[in-house]
């Protein structure tokens, strides 16, 4: 069997295609490889198993768990030091809000012109509050979760502080600044836009998104000491998802190693983003990851159901609006339900294991 991506290998068994997909889902979400890396590892299964004559479950276990030993084994750490909680490289998350601000540009045009016809009629109030819409979308999905993997956390709560007030204004453009009208605007033009924002998100190199937010400070390894235990702190704490008591211990033991040994931190512990990786790469990962989106999927679910309650309470079944709704809300509604109700259960599980582990230990 040719290894790489010339050819990709023939599963003989449903379950095996299925644990081939689970790897590479769980590979390429988790721990951002270096291209051509899964095809490689399916290629070397591919053959272990068909010497074996076993399913690749019985051989090499679960995707999830060998995804992370191939990740563990044969991708860099300064690589996996720049992922953080989500699976995504320094830039990614950019990328992918402007994709997904361009679908929704796309698909809101498409709800307009047919319930308001081929030309919009637009005063500066939709217009204003039409393009906040627009950076909200790529603001919340792709600003704010950058800045804090870059770690760069006082950035984060100014952005955070203009996304509040954007949103603010944007519900007074749309609810209580009289309209009037200005111009006819054809409703593909949101088309557009939205290929425009999707085109951007697809050509822009992750790398050099990455170097945006990043910053010049924080691109370079810090000078001294101090500077190295203070990025050493907002690492754990931005990019690792480490609450704040537990980041300064780390500082604390880091500089307490430092005043028993004599030692400069570069030289005994290393370049700071390949420390805070390893400090972090435990199994608290998982309840970390869970408690970074338990906040924002209890908003997103709340606001379904909010919605979901406006439109029972106050049905319009000739506006095309109240179908789209009808349809996306329950949909809305499940899958953040869901999702919620998967991240409590994993909490809860890491609990477990840890009181366990401190009754064993006692």
């Amino acid at each position: 069997m040719t290894r790489g991506t010339e050819q990709r290998p023939v599963w003989t068994r449903k379950d095996d295609e299925r644990w081939a997909a689970q790897f590479e889902l769980a590979l390429a979400c988790h721990h951002n490889p270096p291209d051509g890396l899964a095809d490689e590892v399916l290629a070397e299964v591919h053959e272990i198993a068909a010497e074996a004559g076993r399913p690749l479950r019985k051989v090499v276990g679960e995707p999830n768990a060998y995804a992370d030993t191939v990740a563990a084994e044969r991708i860099s750490e300064t690589r996996r030091s720049a992922d953080g909680l989500d699976g995504f490289a320094a830039g990614g998350r950019f990328t992918a809000g402007l994709v997904l601000a361009g679908f929704q540009a796309v698909l809101f045009g498409i709800v307009l012109w047919v319930s308001e016809g081929f030309w919009l009629t637009a005063g500066w109030p939709e217009l204003t509050g039409g393009a906040l819409l627009a950076v909200l979308s790529v603001a919340v999905s792709g600003v704010l979760p950058e800045l804090r993997a870059a770690a760069r956390l006082r950035a984060w709560r100014i952005a955070l502080t203009a996304v509040c007030a954007l949103v603010v204004t944007a519900a007074v453009l749309f609810t209580s600044v009289p309209s009037r009208s200005l111009v006819e605007v054809p409703a593909p033009a949101l088309f557009g836009v939205g290929v425009l924002l999707a085109v951007a998100g697809f050509r822009l190199p992750d790398e050099r998104a990455g170097r945006w937010f990043l910053g010049r400070r924080a691109a370079t390894e810090p000078v001294g000491d101090e500077a190295w235990l203070g990025r050493l702190e907002e690492l754990l704490r931005g990019r690792h998802g480490y609450p704040p008591t537990a980041a300064a211990r780390c500082r604390e033991e880091a500089r307490d190693h430092l005043r028993a040994s004599g030692g400069c931190a570069a030289e005994e512990f290393g370049p700071v983003e390949v420390y805070a990786m390893r400090l972090a790469d435990n199994p608290g990962r998982t309840s970390r990851s869970a408690r970074a989106q338990l906040i924002p999927t209890a908003a997103m679910c709340t606001l379904s159901a909010s919605w979901g309650y406006d439109l029972l309470a106050d049905p319009e079944p000739r506006s095309v609006w109240f179908w789209v709704k009808a349809v996306a809300l329950p949909l809305a509604i499940w899958t953040w339900g869901t999702t919620l109700l998967d991240l409590r259960s994993a909490l809860r599980h890491d609990t477990r294991k840890d009181t366990a582990q401190r009754h064993r230990s006692t």
